[in-house]
């Protein structure tokens, strides 16, 4: 079943190789490069699966991102990226719900990982 997806990633070339693949594995994928458009694109909608990088340009980070995911009505999964892990912020991103991987991103891991959120 195909997901729609909402990829925050602030690296245009990391966004678009995401992207890319993501949407050759049968996906739906809107793109946004900081917190501000992806939470705006929030409001417009219905995703799926959200998946963002930590650290984003402007005031909102990828946790920011996550916890707003448990306002909004349905089902919204997540997974929380970065280059810049913890487990401090592993911990916090599983209480959020939401799977966490580290950079470099595994494109087969990822897509498990979309497989096993998508199972509802």
């Amino acid at each position: 079943m195909a997901d729609i997806i909402l990829l925050v990633e602030d690296d245009r070339t990391s966004r678009r190789n995401l992207a890319a693949f993501l949407r050759l594995t049968g996906h739906e994928v809107y793109e946004a490069e900081d917190g501000e458009i992806a939470m705006n694109l929030l409001t417009s909608t219905q995703f799926d699966i959200v998946i963002s990088d930590l650290n984003l340009p402007g005031q909102i980070n990828g946790i920011d991102i996550l916890d707003r995911l448990k306002r909004i009505p349905g089902k919204v999964d997540g997974i929380l990226i970065t280059g810049t892990g913890s487990d401090e912020i592993r911990n916090r991103a599983n209480s959020l719900g939401a799977a966490y991987m580290e950079k470099p991103i595994q494109l087969k891991e990822l897509e498990k990982t979309i497989q096993q959120k998508a199972i509802r």
